[in-house]
């Protein structure tokens, strides 16, 4: 027979082990769907396996914003809707962000002479 204190034990290890099981598989995920020149394909592919992308953007969003707030989503990006964004059919378009402007070449600034 466990006692309440051994019950009490098991509890807080296997709560305790779970926010880092959920960062780590919202890490994987969010590598997994930022794989280059496959992130529409992969959106699209979602509804196959019973999952909308407009859900699993949602789940990611709120579930990393929660870990946020407790301080565990150091290393874990939160979901951009600006590249991800929301269709109202319950899909969402990859929109690829900016390539970055090239930095410009400073002018030659002529010697002044006294």
């Amino acid at each position: 027979m466990t006692t309440p204190h051994t019950t009490a034990a098991t509890i807080a290890e296997i709560i305790s082990s779970v926010p880092a099981f959920v960062v780590s598989q919202m890490s994987r995920a969010y590598a997994l769907a930022n794989t280059p020149d496959q992130q529409q394909d992969i959106l699209d592919a979602m509804p196959d396996f019973g999952v909308t992308p407009v859900q699993a953007l949602t789940l990611y969003a709120t579930m990393q914003t929660a870990l946020a707030s407790i301080g565990l989503a150091a290393n874990l990006p939160a979901a951009d809707l600006t590249i991800f964004q929301p269709q109202p059919d319950g899909s969402v378009l990859y929109v690829a962000p900016p390539s970055p402007e090239p930095e410009p070449t400073p002018e030659p600034t002529p010697d002044i002479e006294q």
